[in-house]
């Protein structure tokens, strides 16, 4: 499988790859999708966080409600599966069809959700219209700072108003039931016999989907239930019928633990065996997943619905991606669970609603189910592995766009633009071909890592330079840095680089023209928050910090990578007592857990300094530091820049310090200095502590280092280009050096703690 990796570097000139060369896939023309399930009116309600227990909270300051906005999961998903099937603006272009069933209301709202259907060319001539029971409404309070919602839905017509196929109301607040002929199995046969797979929710009544999934297995069509919806126990023949079950990981666990919580289904709680190669499949899927979510939890409660009946369970895990764990019988092995990461937003869009984001997923994987099948019959005999990775890829895509806009139906997006997104990251993808940590590299010295330096050294040794030559902005900078050789990627700062000085998408096309990428965007504080940036005393000032941090987010998207670099000259103290260590420690985490949530796709990095003129203490002076703050931050899109020089101001070691934080190491800047007391230096890299270095080149191998090597050096006397080139030259000597060690012998000095015969080896290496 190729990983869709995040908006990165990668991203570097996607205008000259080429178009996708994917297959279209089209099903057959009499295709159709059969969704049923709710209606509901919804009630937007923007509030700055969730109310606490017993708490009374307003809207947001010159916020209103937004009312009457179409939604419920039968009816999202009803419009995601047309509008995502729809191969052109054309309505009538569409392959494969979409009809609804469902019970409207007997109130004038009625009116606007059988428009919405139609307009977006849904069938619903199979749906009822209580005369007793008003539609369905859904409360949802909405912080849209970071999307979240939480919402509250009243179910009317969508659990009272299905009288005609036998549902009795036991609590209708003193409404008569109504009473009507109730269909039979084979009326029910016959409605849905049409159409090639079935979609169902849990926001009608568990009877409704137990005679319609009765109905599709006697017919052999396809069935997929969102496990969403009302908090119910699932009866165990629907398990068994339906062959593709989609909760996510909350609704999951719920489900598993209904059943395990019933001594008569005591046996589903066997332990599961898996062999060596499975074990590593697992540990590498949970290293993508990170850390807040474990593994092992949702296979087990995977494993304990499976052993019930049910068949190939699907698991969405919002900003973490989605697992999809196949059936399997007793005569073959398991089959390794599928993993999708997350889809990431195209540049420039950002997190406003997450509301039906998960029926858009949903619906994107049934109309892809159908493209990739061509009919029912495939679908249900099994799907092959390329093919239900394409399912998982396309409905991700859909998922992630629908985040993008504010409102369920609303924010639905159409297939061109899901298309749009799958091709920019196939473009990615066949992007990493270009050099970067751990991958191939198509030049003549085969290194595998893209080179990058701080592009205000550039601002040194003017005097090199043709008197007429001006060197006064980042756009300067920025051609002067081009002509080192080697040099691949460009850091910007933000706000300096910006500013007054160009737009995000003028810094673009500069890179453009000079044939460089965007490898990170490093935070630069500006001087009013001298008393600190994210850890502020005063709230607003404290806010300001961090909305400017997910500013910078928002300039990486648009500059094509995917790494904001936190440093800030100011978090920290002077003088004891000064500040309360764990408030400023909260503060921190609290900022950083906002911007991950708000910005998933951007990996986000802390880059810690013990000390500077401007501040003495930081909050966070060391590695062992930084690493107790991602941990508890806990995101897996957040991690650490290690900066050789901070390091050894720290009086640590940098090859010990880049081991301790592993897979957590998302960017490393290389330099080196004399360490004295509170001094950064910026030398060339190697040119003090050689051994040091070495290991650091020793590590980054070990823990297959994923980023860009940076060089954050001050050349002031030196000819900044000349340098740069040094430190290139100078790495990949170091890096062929540690190719050349006896890992053996490495293995044994380590084993014996050897000092001589560790001198020995880098004696060795560096002699070469």
């Amino acid at each position: 499988m190729a990983h869709v990796r995040s908006l990165s570097i990668l991203l570097l000139s996607l205008t000259n790859l080429g178009s996708s060369t994917a297959e279209s896939h089209a099903p057959t023309s009499s295709s159709s999708i059969l969704v049923a399930g709710s209606l509901n009116a919804d009630t937007f309600l923007p509030i700055a966080r969730f109310p606490s227990s017993g708490e009374n909270l307003t809207l947001l300051p010159n916020c209103h409600p937004e009312v009457d906005l179409p939604g419920g999961k039968g009816c999202n998903q009803a419009v995601a599966c047309s509008k995502l099937s729809r191969h052109s603006d054309s309505i009538d272009a569409k392959d494969i069809s979409t009809s609804f069933l469902g019970q409207f209301g007997n109130d004038p709202i009625a009116t606007t959700l059988q428009s919405t259907l139609l307009a977006n060319n849904i069938d619903i001539s199979l749906c009822g219209q209580s005369k007793t029971f008003p539609s369905g409404r859904g409360y949802v309070m909405l912080v849209p700072q970071t999307g979240e919602v939480s919402a509250v839905v009243s179910g009317g017509s969508n659990l009272f108003g299905w009288g005609r196929w036998g549902v009795k109301n036991n609590n209708n607040n003193g409404r008569e039931g109504e009473e009507m002929v109730v269909l039979t199995d084979q009326q029910i046969q016959e409605m849905i016999s049409p159409h090639s797979l079935l979609l169902l929710q849990c926001e009608i009544p568990s009877h409704i989907n137990l005679r319609l999934s009765h109905a599709a297995s006697k017919l052999k069509i396809p069935i997929i239930l969102d496990v969403g919806g009302e908090d119910r126990r699932m009866e165990r023949e629907l398990l068994e019928r339906c062959d593709w079950l989609v909760p996510n990981e909350s609704e999951l666990e719920r489900l598993a633990a209904s059943y395990e919580s019933n001594d008569d289904e005591s046996d589903v709680n066997e332990e599961i065996g898996y062999g060596k190669d499975m074990q590593q499949h697992l540990e590498q899927i949970q290293s993508q997943i990170g850390s807040s979510l474990n593994l092992q939890s949702i296979l087990k409660s995977v494993h304990t619905l499976q052993k019930i009946g049910a068949n190939n369970v699907l698991v969405t895990l919002g900003s973490r991606g989605s697992l999809l764990i196949r059936k399997h019988d007793t005569e073959t092995p398991q089959s390794p669970p599928l993993y999708q990461p997350p889809y990431h937003l195209p540049p420039g869009a950002s997190v406003v609603d997450e509301t039906g984001a998960g029926d858009c997923y949903r619906a994107g994987f049934a109309v892809a189910l159908l493209e990739h099948c061509g009919n029912s019959f495939a679908v249900r005999d099994g799907v092959n592995e390329e093919n239900l990775l394409q399912c998982m890829k396309f409905a991700s895509a859909a998922g992630a766009l629908a985040v993008t806009k504010k409102g369920a139906v609303p924010s639905i997006p159409s297939r061109r633009e899901v298309e749009e997104l799958m091709l920019l990251m196939e473009k990615v993808e066949r992007a990493e071909a270009i050099p970067r940590g751990g991958g191939s590299d198509t030049s003549e010295d085969n290194f595998p890592f893209v080179f990058g330096s701080r592009i205000n050294s550039m601002k040194d040794r003017l005097d090199l330079l043709d008197p007429s030559t001006q060197m006064k902005t980042p756009h300067d900078f920025l051609r002067r840095q081009a002509t080192i050789r080697g040099l691949g990627c460009v850091d910007f700062n933000y706000p300096q680089h910006f500013d007054n000085f160009w737009t995000a998408e003028e810094a673009k096309h500069a890179l453009d023209e000079v044939n460089l990428v965007a490898g990170a965007v490093c935070l630069r504080y500006p001087s009013k928050f001298a008393r600190g940036a994210m850890n502020h005393p005063d709230p607003a000032l404290r806010r300001s910090a961090i909305e400017m941090t997910k500013d910078a987010a928002k300039v990486a998207r648009i500059l094509g990578c995917n790494e904001v670099v936190v440093w800030s000259a100011y978090d920290g103290y002077d003088y004891p007592f000064q500040v309360n260590y764990q408030e400023k420690w909260e503060q921190i985490v609290e900022a950083f857990r906002e911007c991950c949530d708000s910005y998933p796709d951007i990996r986000w990095s802390l880059e810690f300094k013990p000390t500077d003129e401007n501040t003495r203490f930081f909050t966070v002076p060391s590695t062992g530091a930084a690493m107790l703050l991602v941990k508890e931050i806990d995101r897996p899109n957040m991690g650490l820049t290690l900066d050789v020089g901070h390091m050894l101001m720290a009086g640590e070691n940098p090859g010990q310090s880049i081991s301790m934080v592993g897979d957590k190491l998302f960017g490393i800047q290389l330099n080196d200095g004399y360490t004295r007391l509170a001094s950064e230096d910026g030398m060339m890299f190697g040119s003090v502590h050689p051994s040091l270095a070495l290991e650091a080149m020793y590590q980054l191998r070990q823990i297959n280092f994923q980023g860009h090597f940076y060089f954050d050096t001050f050349p002031q006397r030196t000819d900044p280009v000349r340098e740069a080139e040094y430190n290139i030259r100078r790495v990949k000597e170091f890096w062929r050096a540690v190719e050349k060690m006896d890992g053996r012998e490495i293995g044994r000095v380590a084993r014996e703690h050897d000092a001589l015969g560790a001198l020995e080896l880098v004696n060795e290496a560096l002699r070469r």
